[in-house]
């Protein structure tokens, strides 16, 4: 009787710590030409997804054309369509939970986007 061995894909998701930056600023990279006026497209980082312990993607707090607090997902192009809706599910239920200015200024996010990108000198 054969048997065939099935792998698990391990996936978690965590907050973004400032060790990360170089590996955000990467996937970002792979996702953007990083022209001056895309940096702050970078905004600001504060959820990831690990699949198999390695970070694949991330989302970042931006601002839309009409000045509203969304967020974009990057990735480092291995993203399924199952893990990019499970990770956007995660995100949403996140979201509904934060109430700090980054999440619900956006006047307060543009700063600190500005400030943020700043800092990481793209």
């Amino acid at each position: 009787m054969e048997s065939k061995a099935t792998t698990q894909e391990k996936r978690t998701f965590r907050e973004v710590y400032i060790f990360d930056m170089e590996i955000l600023q990467n996937i970002f990279n792979k996702n953007s030409n990083v022209k001056a006026e895309d940096k702050m497209l970078f905004g600001i980082p504060f959820l990831l997804f690990e699949k198999d312990n390695k970070i694949n993607s991330f989302a970042s707090l931006i601002l839309d054309e009409k000045n509203e607090i969304i967020f974009q997902i990057y990735d480092d192009g291995s993203l399924t369509n199952e893990d990019r809706t499970i990770f956007n599910e995660y995100i949403q239920n996140f979201l509904e939970k934060k109430r700090n200015a980054n999440f619900n200024n956006p006047e307060q996010l543009r700063q600190s986007t500005e400030h943020f990108v700043h800092c990481l000198s793209f």
